[in-house]
């Protein structure tokens, strides 16, 4: 791709992708407009464009995290039984991705958000055969962005625990971001998970940098979008819909995948747990078990 342009900028990566124009005096007034921190960047390509940044929020490191029991609590009682257990358990795998790695490198870039788990646990078809149930559970999960990082790696330890409430023998291949196992197959399906979540964030935006003749969009973890590859041209309601929908079909495809790695296909027609199996599972089945051993 010759022209790309970065969704989050190069020097502040907690600053993302607003508006563009070739108009600079354009961008300029809607800056103003802004009541946040803003950053202008200019692309010098044969027509120059603008692009205008805007900080989402504050980046941390993960030495200030501090989920205790108490204040998780508060945070989660508004949800029903079933999403707090949900939430705890994904407190615990974020705390464990942690640990397995320096808390100063690793980033906070969001608030948790434990409302959202309650969103995505009701948009699961329990009950269905059982890479629906985990495909849908993984996506759901990822697509609601409740953790402030690592949503994909948890989203992927819930699908294994979701596969393990139907057989609690099944063993896991293996996942971990070190193994060069990793990236041969699960690589690929989280950089897709990736593009496939930001376009359904931004098709409008998306859209007018085509028009004004970029090729592309990359990411700051060097994960590029080429523009022509993806339906842009739609309203953004229609796009959060049409992409959701893609993205459950990827994590179903994953699920099935999982199965089959782990030389289990006799599961892949089995009915998945239902919701009352999955959460009690959650609680019994997980009581000694060392999340860090997932990452």
């Amino acid at each position: 791709m010759d022209r790309v342009v970065y969704y989050h900028h190069p020097q502040a990566e907690n600053f993302s992708l607003k508006y563009s124009s070739a108009s600079l005096s354009e961008l300029l007034s809607r800056q103003e407009d802004l009541d946040g921190e803003t950053k202008l960047m200019e692309y010098s390509f044969d027509t120059p464009i603008h692009v205008l940044y805007e900080a989402d929020t504050e980046i941390k490191v993960a030495e200030d995290i501090d989920y205790n029991n108490e204040w998780l609590s508060e945070r989660i009682a508004a949800l029903d039984r079933e999403g707090q257990v949900i939430a705890f358990r994904l407190v615990e795998l974020l705390e464990a991705a942690v640990d397995v790695r320096d808390e100063d490198e690793f980033r906070l870039y969001k608030e948790f958000e434990p409302e959202k788990i309650q969103q995505a646990v009701d948009h699961v078809s329990w009950g269905t055969p059982l890479p629906q149930v985990a495909g849908e559970l993984m996506s759901n999960l990822i697509l609601r962005h409740s953790l402030p990082n690592a949503n994909h790696r948890t989203g992927i330890a819930m699908l294994q625990f979701c596969i393990e409430s139907v057989d609690p023998d099944f063993e896991m291949p293996r996942t971990h971001v070190d193994d060069t196992m990793w990236r041969q197959w699960v690589d690929p399906y989280i950089i897709d998970s990736k593009r496939l979540i930001t376009v359904r964030r931004n098709n409008i935006r998306f859209k007018q940098l085509e028009e004004l003749g970029v090729d592309g969009v990359e990411r700051k973890d060097g994960i590029q979008i080429r523009l022509s590859e993806f339906d842009l041209d739609m309203h953004w309601r229609e796009a959060l819909s049409a992409y959701a929908g893609r993205h459950e079909h990827q994590c179903r495809e994953f699920a099935q995948a999982v199965l089959e790695r782990a030389e289990r296909e006799d599961l892949c027609d089995r009915q998945g747990p239902t919701k009352q199996e999955f959460i009690t599972y959650l609680e019994t089945g997980l009581v000694e078990r060392d999340f860090r051993e997932l990452f």
